[in-house]
């Protein structure tokens, strides 16, 4: 009775041991870059004493989670009279804290209605500033991302401007997950500027539900698109609505979906980044690899309070 009792003892561990590891190797499956567009600020201008707080409140919960970043600067942003000084220290403390800077064009510009010369010389704008606060860290900048994620209008266009970029070190960096977080920063501020610590709450909360419903969508397009879970990439903005504790919220909640963080340069390794036969102008690349497929998926869509607060914060 004894080695009959240890015989199934032993297989039960077994068993247990083999459910275990293959969790362990599906969480390790999920993997997700983090990338941050708009530094310094996304949104309206809040004023120097916020702008350094919100970045180090950003910066600390990358770095309470390990969660390597890069940063899309739009260096425009850094020209306001009295504060250049002030702004490029706040944006040299990215860099700082371990955060890699890439280019967002100098005024982000969208591509859809530029000339490619044009485009190409608001690129260039962009670098002065950034190259300079990377260099004492050994390091310049090699990410673009697209302002409103358009690509070139044709994949001529589209290649010509790669090549430009490529000449000078840099790749484009396209997103797979996203969190609309600058649409739902307009409501957050909304309640902010009147003190309404409900509302604001209540935003994050939807805010944080609609963040992990995108992330399950993209989950989903990973699966139909490819049959396996696709090395992701997050787009998020540097902005207060993450930086209220969100961001940590969000961290948090891909670590429970079993999701590890690596660096962009992993994730763009993933073979499905290779550019499909037929061309989407778009760096949203889920949209793109599934009209070259002729697919269609379906999404979340933020609340209609969400999407009128943002619509009403464009007519100001």
């Amino acid at each position: 009775m004894r080695l009959r009792e240890l015989i199934i003892s032993r297989a039960f561990v077994i068993t247990f041991v083999v459910y275990i590891t293959s969790l362990t190797v599906y969480s390790q499956d999920k993997q997700i870059a983090v990338t941050m567009d708009d530094l310094p600020l996304n949104g309206p201008d809040v004023g120097l004493p916020r702008l350094r707080e919100m970045t180090e409140k950003i910066l600390a919960a990358c770095q309470k989670h390990k969660v390597p970043v890069v940063g899309f600067v739009n260096e425009s942003q850094l020209y306001v009279s009295n504060e250049i000084d002030e702004r490029i220290a706040i944006l040299g403390l990215w860099p700082k804290a371990g955060v890699e800077l890439g280019n967002h064009t100098f005024t982000h510009l969208g591509f859809k209605d530029a000339q490619l010369a044009q485009y190409e010389d608001n690129f260039i704008l962009d670098e002065t500033v950034t190259k300079m606060l990377m260099k004492p860290y050994g390091g310049q900048p090699r990410y673009f991302r697209h302002p409103f994620l358009q690509m070139g209008s044709t994949r001529e266009i589209e290649e010509a401007f790669e090549a430009f970029i490529g000449a000078r070190g840099y790749k484009i960096a396209p997103i797979t997950a996203s969190s609309e977080d600058w649409m739902f920063l307009a409501a957050y501020e909304d309640a902010r500027a009147k003190n309404d610590r409900h509302a604001m709450t209540n935003v994050s909360d939807d805010y944080l539900k609609y963040a992990e419903a995108n992330v399950e969508a993209s989950e989903r397009k990973s699966d139909g698109l490819f049959g396996r879970q696709i090395k992701q990439i997050l787009l998020l903005h540097a902005n207060e609505l993450n930086a209220e504790g969100n961001l940590d919220r969000l961290f948090t909640m891909l670590e429970k979906r079993g999701y590890t963080f690596i660096t962009l340069g992993d994730a763009l390794s993933d073979p499905a980044y290779k550019l499909p036969e037929k061309y989407t102008p778009t760096s949203d690349w889920f949209a793109l690899w599934a009209s070259s497929a002729g697919k269609s998926f379906t999404g979340p869509t933020p609340p209609d309070y969400i999407q009128k607060a943002y619509a009403d914060a464009q007519k100001k």
